[in-house]
């Protein structure tokens, strides 16, 4: 019996945009990303904060980062059971860990060096 590796493959955020409101599979196999992370610039915040924020949410990315270069920030936003982001939690000195990716941490003062 040969088994089948799947071959996944990397979409685009115009891709993502495409898909159908309504997913034609179980929550846990709609192929959305579990972690999307987004460093903006002062011509791209809002659609990021806002926009893509409440797409992500919809449809059910897990943990969204929102990285603010120019002040030092990160915004790290989380599902929760009810399916929205909660207060988003503000990093400034401390050591990021997601809560999705198990083990990963990061010193803020790596990230903006």
């Amino acid at each position: 019996m040969s088994s089948i590796k799947p071959n996944p493959k990397k979409i685009t955020y115009a891709e993502y945009l495409t898909w159908p409101d309504e997913p034609r599979y179980d929550k846990g196999c709609n192929g959305a990303p579990d972690l999307i992370i987004e460093v903006l610039s002062p011509s791209t915040w809002q659609k990021d904060r806002i926009e893509k924020l409440n797409i992500y949410q919809k449809h059910g990315v897990k943990e969204y980062l929102l990285m603010y270069p120019n002040e030092r920030v990160v915004e790290q936003y989380i599902l929760t059971e009810e399916d929205v982001y909660g207060t988003p939690f503000i990093y400034k000195e401390d050591v990021l860990r997601s809560l999705i990716l198990r083990g990963f941490e990061v010193d803020m003062i790596d990230i903006f060096s």
